[in-house]
Formats: structure tokens, sequence, C-alpha cells
């Protein structure tokens, strides 16, 4: 760079020179000029291949000049950002140690299964084609990483041809004395120009090495595979043939097959799978042990705090029957599951290890969870169990095992009657399952027994082993779904304040109703993925459910998948999920920790329900590829179906997100609402639910929230203004009423400020009322402290003989009927019948006309 700018206050000078010898041409005379611009480049450059030259500008030398060294400058800034693209590290070191590691592995492969090929069955396949599509994946990232270093250098190559081409490097200075900095940049930019070029012919040797070395490996891959897939149909028309003979027939098979030595054998190959596998997603096991330390530790650390500070401790520890004493078993009840999702494309002896864990933990919580007969039972075929996937794990067909399967299988059979029998003793819904289970049980390995006694061994190992294996792990999901709700509980009790107090068991039980169906659905998805990949039918299904989903269906003009319509309802699904649960969840924390009206979410919550479900649409939109137009023809048919019967629903929806904007209600306010009373309960999309003080549940439109007038006792805070209404007799003294209604208004729970009043109210017909005013610190004790007042004022009138006056009425008779008065006057005469029917109707007309007027 300081030689371009020396060059260029060299060049300024010699333009400037150069423009007064052509203003002194120009005084002159103008008809050399011409001439003199034509043969400006011939006089200052001479060309080392003029086939570069075509044309002749007729410029002046300095106007050539500057041109020249502007093209230097751009040329030399473009080399050194070639230079810095060419001089990007790219991992050539791990790729030169592991593609002939990976050749050798395919090539081992290709050697074993050609020599094993007398002895192949499903689950050596399968295996075979773990490892080749591990391995395989690994060429593939490595393809990749060389696919964009190859375009990247056609880039660069472009680019230094189209630097080459130019005539500048082709071109010197005639007379080296006039400018040297500028014939000294050329030199330079020309020798940049060889070493970057000298650069990018390296790296392309060693791309291209690269690239015939993985290219190899990909041919030795997709031959593999061809050989596998051949070798898979060819077991497959085979699997329901006859292989062996009847039991009771003469042995058919060879003897010099050795059970030990197969065992050996595969132990072996199954320790090199691991072991390679570990290699590859070595950083996925860190991260899992990882997990499942802080998970034990996190779970210890809170049963210790909540038996430690907690004053229900003893009630919250006696709901969880599975961590409280089996911690360690119980958190990896919970993670297996996750590790049996997270790890992609395992070896057979993974899963195994997986299931043999899940197994073990699941062994000490079968007591607490169905009792002593089932753990019982568990112990005793716990061993045949471990034998059956051991041999499960054998890679090779050895006949010599068909005893030892036919009578497993009769042995499970016997386990599943057992069980079964036991499950239908009860009537509890972990009963069920467990009856479920026994039914599948009972009837897999019925039909392995059978098999294996029609000479089909192959058919009946792998129908033995899923059923004793997928059973054990179907109790072990169901544990696990059970314990992954006590963890929930465990958590939420012991994020909960002292001041909250314990939770009514029906808070878990809701809990439970929110959880355990998605659950239950994640359960057996795991369990039936199992069941099909332990027999052998994934790849058949995978294809099939593919070739469902994704075959382009016309309806009309338009054009959709299956695929892309359960994948929206898929999303559509959990969106739901989430959004209901998060705004449980937000309202359950939301009450037990916010202190005050304005630090609750309230309201707020539908706005994160609707949140989620409008980013949930707009996913599931996007990932089964429905064009956002289509959204306008539903809006305007929506619209229409407003102008004719949906202007109440969109009202309540509109209505109920200007609630949560506005927030005028929140959750857990006193309100009321035109004849209606109570607590808000939950603000939902189109309606709202207030508990009314009965104990019943109201459920009100948004619309009418807005339209008609809301009274909320607890917008600002809670606290409530009582009112009393106390009339004394009027020969009472008044001053000491007063006085006593003021003692009374000095209790506890009576707010100080806002002070309390004692006001004289009317005169009315038989008593002088008084207004008694008095505040309370909340809504939820107004009605208890008013009781307490009214009983104080009772017992204190009472005391003062103050007379709270009740109805009376004095009559007054102006004149008697002459009857009455003979009677007064005769007492001893008697009356007729007639007449005393007269006399009586008389009084009773008395009576009644008094009544009516008290």
């Amino acid at each position: 760079m300081k030689r371009f700018f020396i060059s260029f206050f060299l060049i300024f000078s010699f333009v400037f020179i150069s423009s007064g010898q052509e203003q002194e041409i120009s005084a002159t005379g103008t008809n050399e000029s011409s001439n003199t611009g034509i043969e400006a480049i011939d006089t200052l450059f001479s060309y080392s291949d003029t086939s570069n030259i075509s044309t002749r500008v007729t410029k002046s030398p300095g106007a050539i000049l500057t041109q020249v060294i502007n093209k230097a400058q751009q040329y030399a800034f473009e080399l050194s950002e070639l230079k810095l693209e060419l001089s990007e590290y790219m991992d050539t070191l791990d790729m030169y140690d592991e593609l002939p590691k990976i050749h050798l592995i395919a090539e081992w492969i290709k050697s074993k299964t050609e020599a094993d090929s007398q002895h192949l069955n499903h689950r050596y396949l399968i295996g075979m084609q773990n490892m080749v599509s591990t391995v395989g994946e690994l060429n593939r990232s490595y393809q990749e990483t060389i696919q964009e270093r190859v375009e990247k250098l056609n880039d660069v190559g472009i680019r230094i041809h189209a630097i080459k081409s130019d005539s500048l490097f082709a071109m010197t200075l005639r007379d080296t004395m006039l400018v040297p900095a500028i014939n000294s940049e050329l030199k330079l930019l020309q020798k940049s120009l060889q070493t970057v070029d000298s650069v990018y012919l390296a790296q392309e040797i060693i791309v291209a090495q690269f690239q015939a070395k993985i290219s190899e490996n990909a041919v030795l891959f997709l031959e593999l595979k061809q050989f596998l897939i051949q070798n898979k149909k060819r077991l497959d028309r085979q699997y329901w043939t006859k292989e062996i003979n009847y039991p009771w027939e003469s042995i058919t098979y060879s003897k010099d097959s050795d059970l030990l030595s197969a065992i050996k054998e595969s132990s072996v190959l199954n320790t090199q799978l691991m072991i390679t596998y570990a290699e590859r997603t070595g950083y996925i096991f860190l991260l899992c042990g990882m997990v499942l330390l802080i998970f034990y530790l996190k779970t210890r650390s809170t049963i210790k705090e909540i038996s430690n500070e907690k004053d229900f401790a003893s009630l919250i520890l006696d709901r969880i029957k599975y961590f409280k004493k089996h911690t360690f078993s119980s958190t990896l009840l919970i993670l297996i599951p996750a590790f049996l999702i997270i790890f992609t494309r395992p070896p057979l002896v993974f899963i195994s290890l997986l299931s043999l864990l899940m197994v073990g933990a699941s062994s000490f919580l079968v007591k607490e969870q169905f009792g002593k007969f089932f753990s019982k039972i568990w112990f005793i075929f716990l061993i045949p169990y471990l034998l059956l996937a051991l041999s499960g794990l054998n890679w090779k067909v050895v006949y010599q095992e068909r005893w030892y399967i036919l009578i497993s299988s009769l042995l499970f059979m016997y386990m599943g009657i057992i069980l079964l029998r036991y499950a239908n003793t009860k009537k509890l819904q972990d009963h069920m399952i467990l009856r479920y289970l026994t039914i599948f049980l009972i009837l897999i390995e019925a039909f392995a027994f059978c098999a294996n006694v029609m000479g089909r061994f192959n058919l009946s190992k792998t129908y033995a082993v899923t059923g004793a294996i997928l059973f054990y792990r179907g109790i072990g999901l169901f544990l696990f779904v059970n314990v992954f709700l006590e963890a929930i509980y465990l958590f939420i009790e012991h994020s909960k304040k002292e001041t909250d107090g314990f939770t009514s068991y029906f808070d878990f039980q809701d809990l439970q109703k929110r959880m355990k169906g998605f659950l239950y659905v994640f359960a057996a998805t795991i369990w039936v993925y199992g069941v099909i990949w332990h027999l052998g039918y994934f790849d058949a299904v995978y294809d099939w459910i593919a070739d469902f989903l994704l075959k382009d269906r016309t309806l009309g003009a338009t054009v959709f998948q299956f695929g892309s319509i359960f994948l929206f309802i898929v999303i559509i699904y959990v969106a739901t999920f989430l959004a209901n649960n998060i705004a449980y969840f937000a309202s359950v924390q939301d009450q037990r920790t916010a202190t005050s009206r304005k630090q609750r979410l309230g309201s707020s919550i539908l706005l994160i329900r609707l949140a989620v479900l409008t980013i949930g649409f707009f996913i599931g939109m996007t990932a089964a590829k429905i064009p956002f137009d289509k959204i306008a023809i539903v809006l305007g048919a929506l619209s229409v179906g407003i102008g004719f019967g949906l202007q109440t629903i969109i009202n309540n929806l509109v209505s109920g997100v200007i609630l949560a904007f506005e927030r005028p209600i929140q959750i857990g306010d006193e309100i009321q609402v035109g004849l209606n009373a109570g607590t808000v309960k939950d603000v939902g999309i189109r309606a709202s639910k207030i508990q009314a003080y009965d104990g019943s549940e109201i459920v009100i439109p948004n619309g009418d929230l807005l339209s008609q007038s809301l009274i909320n006792w607890t917008l600002s805070d809670k606290k409530r203004r009582v009112e009393l209404i106390i009339g004394v007799g009027y020969g009472s003294d008044m001053k000491l009423v007063k006085s006593v209604l003021e003692e009374v208004l000095k209790g506890e729970r009576i707010l100080k400020a806002p002070s309390p009043h004692v006001y004289m109210q009317t005169f009315n017909d038989s008593s002088v009322d008084f207004r008694v005013l008095f505040w309370v610190e909340s809504m939820d004790i107004w009605i208890d402290v008013r009781a307490e007042v009214m009983s104080a004022i009772f017992e204190k009138f009472a005391e003062n003989n103050i007379e709270i006056p009740f109805p009376k009425r004095d009559l007054y008779l102006k004149s008697v009927p002459s009857s009455w008065q003979e009677n007064v006057s005769k007492p001893g005469e008697d009356i007729s019948p007639a007449k005393q029917d007269a006399e009586s109707e008389d009084n009773s007309t008395d009576e009644n006309k008094k009544s009516s007027e008290d």
C-alpha cells in the first residue's frame, strides 16, 4: 500500500507535467494531438503478448497511467481476498486419518457379511445396516465438506482466470526510468498472481485426492447396501418357510456350529460396535450423563429441602412413593425414554443395554405400583428374560438354541396367564395396563411356540425375544408415566411459598389429567416403535407410511399430500397442548407468587395462549407447505359467515382480546356483572368463568363483560367497605349508642385507615337508624368481620339496656258494639250459636285487620 501511495504521488506529478505539455501543444496547434493520443500506449508500454491487445485507445498518457494504476490497485485487493479465501482452514488432517479407517471398516463389513452369508438372520442384517449407515453418514459429511471446498475453489478459479486474461499483466514500461514505481508494482502484482495461482492449483490437487477416496468409499457403501438389501429380501422369502425339522423328527440341521463360539464371537462384535458408536457419539453420551447426574442431585436436594422446611412435609412425601425410597432408579426411569429418542441409528447392543437399564430401574418400583405378588413374579421370570435378551444379541443363526427358545416361550406364556388372572381380580387403572400387556405377551409367545414347533426357527426366535423384551419395556414405560407425574408434583410443591400452605389433593389430580394423556401417547409411541423394530418390519412399515403420506393426490385442481395434512394436525395439536398447559402453569404460579394484582399475569394469560396458537398455526402452515394465499380465500369465506351468523362469536373473541389488553378484570378478582357475582376463575377466548359464592360456576360471554356494567371489587386493591344500618328506640340515649358503636369498631380486623364512622342516618316510624361504616383488609373476610361486628353490637346493646326496636302497633277502640256491652253487662247470659259465630267472625275480622296493619 505504501508503494501505491508513492506511485500516486509520482503519477500525479507526471500527469500535471503532461497536462502542461498538452496545453502547450494545443496552443501551438491541435492537429497533432490526436496522433499523440493514438500512439500514447505504444509510446509508454510494450507487451509481452500482443494477442491481448485488440484495440488502441485514443487517450492521453496521463489518463492511461491513471487507469493502469487503478486497475493494479483493484487487482491487488482482489488477490488479497483470494489469498484469504484459500488460506481458510479445512480439517484435512482429520479426513486424512478417518477416510482410510472408513474404508477398512467397509471392507471388513463386506468380508464379514460374505463369510457369514449362510448364517445370516434379520438381527444380523439390521446390525450391519446400522453400522453401514453410521459409517456412511460420516463419509457423507466429509463429502459435503469437500464439495463445499470444491465450489469455493471453482469460484476462485473463475476469478483468477478473469484476472489473468487482463492485458495489464502483459504490459511493461518502455522507459523504466520514467515512473519506476509503476513498473515495480506491475512486477509485484504479477508475482502475487502467480503465488495465488500456485496455491489454488495445489489445493485443487489435494481436494481431488480426497474426492477420489470419498468416492471409493461411497461406491463400496453402495455395494454393501445392495448386498444387504438382497440378503434381506432373501431372508424375507425364507422367513415363513420351514427351516429345520419338527421336534418329533430327526435333526436335519448341522451340529458343527458351536453355540459358545457363536456367543463369544457375537460378544466381540457387539463390543466393537459399541465402542465405535460411542466414539462417534461421545458428546451425546457425555451430555446425557451430565443431565442424569444433575437431575438426580436436584431431586435429592428437593426432597431434602421439603422434609426440612415445609410445614406439610410428611403429607407431601407420603404422596410420592417412588422418589422417596428409590431416587436414582426413578431418575433413570424418567430419562431412558428420552435417550431412546436422542440417539439416532444405535446398534442393537446399545438398545439392549438401555432396555436392561429400564428393567433394572423398574425392578425397584414394581412393588410400589403393583404389589408384592407381581414383584415376586417379576423377579422369578427376570432370569429367563435376561437369557432370552442375550440370545437375541447373537449375530449368527445357531439352531442349537431351538429347545431353549421353545421352553422360554412356554415359560412366558405361563407367566402371562398368572398375571392375567391377577390383573382380572383388580379394578384399578394400572392393572388395566397390566392386563393388556399380559394378553400381548401370551399371544406373541404362543405364536412363537407354534412357529418353533412348525420348524420356523428364526421366526420363532424373533417373536419370542420381542414378546419378552416388550412386555418388560411396557411395564417400564407405564412406570415412566407415573414417575414423571410424581416429579412434576414434587417440584411444584417445592416451588410454593410457605405462606401458600399445602395444596389439596385435587390440584395434583388436575395436573395428572392434563399431563397423563400426552405422556401415555408418548410412551405408547415408543412401545409400538419397539415392537415394529424388533419384529423387523420397520423398513416395510416406514416405506408404506412414507408412500401413503407423501404420494401426491388430486382434489379438483388442488394437489396435496396426506403427510402435509397430518403434519399440520400434529403441529396444531402440540400447539394446543402447549397453550393450555403453559396457561395452566402460568396461572398456578401466578396465583401463588404474585403478591399484588399488578404483579399478576391474570387475563394476559389469554394473550399467551393466543400467541402460542397463532405461532403454531403459522408453523403448521409453513411445515405443511400450505400456500398462504389460500388463507385469503378462507378469510373471505369466513367474512361471509360472519355476516350471516358468526357476529356473536367474533364479538366475544375480540372482546376477550380487549379484556386481555385493558385488564379490567383479572383471574382472582371479585366482580359483579348484572345479577351474577363471584370470583373470576378463567378468562377464555370466547367466554370467562366466574365461580359464584354458592360454589356454582357461571360462564359469561366476553362480550357481556364489556357491554354491561361491571363492578370489580378488587380492581385497585382488595379492601372492602362494610355498611350496617342499626336502629335503636326513640327512648335510647343517642350519645351512649354512638359511643357503644364506636367502641365496637375498634376491633382488630377493622382497618384504622380509612377510619370507621358512625352517623345518625334517619328517623323511622319506630326507630332511629344509625349508619355504621368500616373497612376490612380483604374481600375474603368481609362477611366474617361483619358477622363479628353485628354480634358485638347486639351484646353491647344488651349490656347497656339499649333497645333494638321491632314493629309494634297500639289499637284504640273509639266505639264498642252493643253485643259486647250486653255480654259485659250480663256475663251469665247464654249466647246462641248463631250469635257466637257472628261474634267470632267479627273478632277474626278485627284480628286480620290488625295483622295486616302490622
